[in-house]
């Protein structure tokens, strides 16, 4: 199945990304976590196309098919971008 030139940018957005984001299913939920894994169908992984989520606030991983989302936004701090600012602060001196 082909996915929305879209919805691939923000899975691949949410995936670099060091925070949590919001994720908003086909179904009207709603779920806020962070992407840990991302995984396109291939010849080598047929049944890919679906990210990992760790739930925020919970101990809770989910697996989500793309064709189960509708959107994801970035909705958190993310820290990789907090610790490459403080890489700069720290080689200024």
């Amino acid at each position: 199945m082909a996915h929305a030139p879209e919805l691939l940018k923000q899975i691949e957005a949410a995936y670099d990304y060091r925070g949590h984001v919001s994720i908003v299913l086909k179904d009207g939920k709603t779920l806020e976590g962070f992407v840990f894994n991302r995984i396109k169908k291939s010849p080598r992984v047929p049944d890919g196309d679906y990210i990992d989520v760790m739930v925020k606030d919970s101990e809770q991983k989910r697996r989500l098919r793309f064709d189960e989302l509708a959107s994801i936004g970035m909705s958190g701090k993310n820290f990789a971008e907090t610790f490459a600012e403080h890489q700069a602060r720290t080689a200024k001196g």
